[in-house]
């Protein structure tokens, strides 16, 4: 095995004909506000720090698009220069390791005007990613098989080597898509081990933010709107010397609930919106009323599910969320064809696995199904040592009735309706369940740090590679919420943690693929994990929105491919006013 591994790495060589950046032939006029909508305001301004898309969502405006050394373009799935202009590698070292010459854009400026520099690439790496007493999720990704992150060298102001002790097959499309901090603002909370408090949401208010991406937030009023301004020094220009972005604002305004956004739409108070699958045809038929235009196009990358907190404080509870006869009772009660019915009008599909459909390594030969089926339910309640009293409620092996609370975001309709559907299907099994809607950002804080929680209803971004998602599957991942380790969280009792078997097994197949350059061999990676979180289910699946677009026409160059959406080419969008 060893002998052939080494055969294949040595001719893992990227050979790419360096063509221009995203945005280098676009047209457009300048000026114009382009207006979101989003449920809920950022948490952090910090990437290290943010869990959820309230807050990833703002810091990728001054740190994402052309703020990192390369970008994938969503028409054709290829990288393209961004703050590297050009890069030798990845490649195998003598020593068996991989390494990355990347060539900076020399030039280049920060928002306030300070350059742009190697420091600034390997300061990130060294310091914030790869520090030992910092935290992230990026961390979790980046780090390869046997437990190696990698490490920067300066080879002059404008070169830098990103090098690993062993082959890491995503290290260019990770470490390229690294977001850069400005070395000249984060150096000093570094040094005085206070990362955790650097760009708070109050720093947007303070003018404190500086960025590379395209544009800077500059204004937060909580609950209304997150105002952000053209980066003045973004470093992009098209053919013709019109400097990027072409927008002047963005603007994202918080409105707390799908209903309310949809009518904001309407009314012409935002320029996007993600039609729910019950207003797509609404949309659709009444295009030129609105003047908009109204899009489906396959399967979303993301998912959404129901997971139960495995270290939750009471230990019945604790019991029956690490059950998986338990588990796969809920399962088997939920009734996804009422959900694609009721909340989608049939623009969804059933999901199963963690990885996407529309991912190639989706695998469904080897994906457990659990159709809604409440006599299949009941069945393994009883594999799992339940049964029912004379009143019809179900217990346990030790007579306690079965009780807990399902939560999820309030305002996403969708999951609220999903929420109301399994608690029915729950009860009509003896559980007395009490859902419950909250505020979104005290959620995932709560899930993540508190560990309050029984049961929730809620989502993850993905994309085509699912070593994505390595923070949320690995043993000691950040977002590995259902079973934190009491190495990640300090609220989760040691002496009651427990990891099962294929969550070992899984754990491992995420540290080992990363090392394989055979992509027949990382797909059967990809197909064992597949069976075993579907034959386990930590997270039960609900189902799969297509991906449902409207935007209005005065909005120009949008671009919808499998791989990208109304804004993965913000810094090239332009409004029409």
């Amino acid at each position: 095995m060893r002998k052939v591994l080494v055969s294949l790495l040595l001719t893992f060589v990227v050979f790419f004909a360096f063509a221009n950046y995203l945005g280098y032939d676009a047209t457009g006029k300048k000026g114009g506000t382009l207006i979101l909508p989003t449920l809920s305001g950022p948490r952090t301004c910090n990437d290290t720090v943010s869990k959820e898309t309230s807050s990833s969502d703002v810091i990728a405006m001054f740190m994402g698009w052309g703020g990192v050394l390369i970008e994938r373009s969503a028409i054709d799935g290829k990288f393209y220069p961004a703050l590297a202009e050009k890069w030798d590698g990845p490649r195998l070292t003598k020593d068996g390791g991989m390494e990355i010459i990347w060539y900076l854009r020399k030039g280049v400026k920060w928002s306030d005007g300070t350059p742009f520099t190697a420091d600034d690439v390997v300061f990130t790496l060294n310091e914030i990613y790869t520090n030992p007493d910092i935290p992230s999720s990026y961390k979790d990704v980046i780090r390869s098989t046997n437990g190696y992150l990698p490490k920067a060298t300066k080879i002059n102001d404008y070169t830098v080597r990103m090098y690993y002790p062993e082959p890491f097959r995503l290290a260019l499309r990770y470490l390229g898509g690294m977001y850069i901090f400005p070395k000249h603002k984060a150096e000093k909370w570094v040094k005085e081990k206070k990362f955790a408090e650097f760009w708070t949401v109050d720093a947007i208010n303070k003018k404190e933010i500086v960025g590379l991406g395209p544009f800077i937030p500059v204004e937060y009023v909580p609950d209304q709107y997150v105002r952000f301004v053209a980066n003045p020094y973004y470093w992009k220009k098209t053919k013709d010397g019109v400097q990027l972005p072409f927008l002047k604002e963005v603007v994202y305004k918080i409105i707390s609930s799908q209903d309310a956004q949809k009518l904001a739409f309407e009314k012409g108070e935002v320029d996007i919106y993600s039609p729910r699958g019950t207003e797509f045809n609404y949309f659709k038929e009444n295009e030129k009323k609105f003047n908009i235009t109204v899009l489906a196009y396959g399967p979303a990358y993301g998912t959404q599910f129901i997971t139960f907190n495995w270290n939750n404080k009471d230990p019945a509870k604790r019991e029956w969320f690490r059950n998986v006869h338990f588990r796969k009772a809920v399962a088997y009660a939920m009734d996804k064809k009422k959900m694609i019915d009721t909340l989608f009008n049939g623009l969804a599909i059933e999901q199963w696995s963690p990885v996407s459909m529309a991912s190639p390594y989706y695998n469904e030969k080897v994906t457990v199904k659990y159709p809604y089926d409440l006599n299949k339910a009941r069945a393994e309640l009883r594999l799992g040592g339940f049964s029912w009293d004379k009143n019809g409620r179900l217990i346990d092996s030790k007579g306690r009735p079965v009780k807990f609370v399902i939560e999820t975001n309030a305002g996403n309709t969708v999951r609220e309706g999903m929420g109301n559907i399994i608690t029915a299907a729950l009860k009509q099994l003896g559980m007395d369940v009490t859902f419950v809607p909250g505020d979104f950002n005290t959620l995932v804080n709560r899930m993540l740090n508190v560990g309050d929680w029984d049961a929730i209803i809620i989502g993850l971004t993905g994309s085509d590679e699912p070593q994505g998602g390595r923070n949320v599957w690995s043993i000691e991942g950040s977002l590995h919420f259902w079973n934190l380790s009491p190495k990640v969280a300090d609220w989760v009792d040691p002496n009651a943690y427990y990891v099962p078997d294929f969550e070992k097994e899984i754990d491992k197949i995420f540290a080992e693929n990363v090392r394989i350059l055979d992509e027949n061999v990382v797909k059967d990676y990809w197909a064992k994990f597949q069976k075993l979180a579907s034959e386990n289910i930590p997270l039960i699946y609900t189902v799969n929105s297509l991906r449902l677009f409207a935007w209005r026409n005065t909005v120009k160059n949008v671009k919808i491919t499998m791989l990208g959406g109304t804004t993965w080419n913000l810094d090239w969008l332009w409004k029409e006013e």
